[in-house]
């Protein structure tokens, strides 16, 4: 089964309270489910009616000008590919590791030359949206409300870049491959600390996660360099380092974000904010602990921006990453478009 309906369809009641702000949602929005639990199409009909309001009173608060659609599909994977068929751009792979499967993503595409976005995510994190009675209403909203801050995040990027969107481009290919690892942190960290109100207690599960992903990615790292020791093939062990970095980081974004907010709200409820400050704490004493302070600075240029100045912001982000390498005997250098990683040997004590 499958339902789209459009931003000016009828049937879910919307706020035109004029002392709230315009809406920025995109006129030809529209809503489709792909998929549903059984055959009721008036079910699908009224959420998809939800989806719609909720992205229409929202748009008063983030800019959705442009959010082509929203796609809930039962079947995640299939739902991305509907998007990437009809953009025809390269599907980006959801995050799958023993860590979780990713199954909600605010996707880039283009449109008369302009980016913009279409959010997929799988039907069951969105399911309960409509009922606020419900256990998983919070987790429903919350993630719902963080995908569509990406959105805002890209249109504040595409509308305020000097000279244009276009003109975004790395100064060499070092700074290609590092801005990419640590990308994920500014952008999910701005998305998480804007969405924790909606379930302030669902960040301490992330700095679990994150606890978690600290010690392991730094054993694996120290493993795949011992391997690379015997095999000495650099293009077999970089791509293992980008991946594991690269989640790493995401993670730190997704764990300091949620903190920060609830800290900064700590006037609405001192006793959680102490808590999540206890629970950093903790997280500092781990062997990379040290990067939660690093990266929390190095965000904060993107999350107080109010407009884009350009490249260069990701510098204090890539010096962490560089910092994190150089602890791993790695060094990277620029190499025409690409990036030169240097691990010298320099006795058993670096294995």
């Amino acid at each position: 089964m499958e339902q789209k309906i459009g931003e000016d369809a009828g049937g879910q009641e919307v706020s035109n309270d004029l002392s709230l702000p315009e809406p920025t949602l995109y006129p030809k929005f529209s809503v489709q489910v792909r998929g549903w639990e059984n055959d009721i199409t008036e079910e699908v009909t009224e959420f998809a009616q939800v989806i719609l309001a909720e992205t229409y009173d929202i748009s008063r608060y983030l800019d959705l000008s442009r959010l082509e659609s929203i796609v809930i599909g039962a079947d995640y994977r299939e739902a991305l590919e509907s998007v990437n068929e009809a953009s025809a751009q390269p599907t980006a792979a959801p995050t799958s590791n023993e860590y979780g499967q990713g199954a909600a993503m605010a996707r880039h595409v283009m449109r008369d030359d302009e980016i913009w976005s279409v959010v997929v995510i799988w039907t069951p994190l969105v399911r309960q949206i409509a009922d606020k009675d419900h256990e998983l209403h919070k987790f429903a909203l919350h993630i719902f409300f963080h995908e569509l801050v990406h959105v805002d995040d890209l249109r504040l990027f595409s509308r305020t870049y000097p000279g244009g969107w276009k003109a975004a481009k790395p100064r060499d290919g070092r700074d290609l491959y590092l801005q990419s690892i640590v990308n994920p942190c500014q952008s999910e960290y701005s998305a998480q600390r804007r969405s924790a109100w909606v379930d302030p207690e669902a960040g301490f599960e992330l700095l679990n996660m994150l606890e978690k992903v600290l010690l392991d990615v730094d054993n694996q790292v120290r493993e795949e360099r011992l391997k690379y020791r015997l095999h000495g093939d650099m293009d077999v062990l970089w791509p293992i380092v980008f991946e594991r970095l690269t989640f790493l980081f995401q993670c730190l974004g997704y764990g300091l974000g949620h903190a920060d907010w609830a800290i900064n709200a700590r006037g609405d409820d001192p006793e959680r904010a102490n808590r999540y400050e206890r629970r950093l704490n903790e997280l500092a004493e781990l062997p990379s602990g040290w990067l939660l302070a690093d990266c929390r600075k190095a965000v904060q240029p993107f999350f107080e921006m109010e407009n884009w100045s350009g490249m260069e912001v990701f510098d204090p982000l890539i010096e962490v990453a560089e910092k994190l390498l150089n602890q791993y005997g790695m060094f990277t250098s620029a190499s025409g478009d690409g990036i030169y990683v240097d691990m010298p040997y320099t006795g058993l004590h670096d294995l």
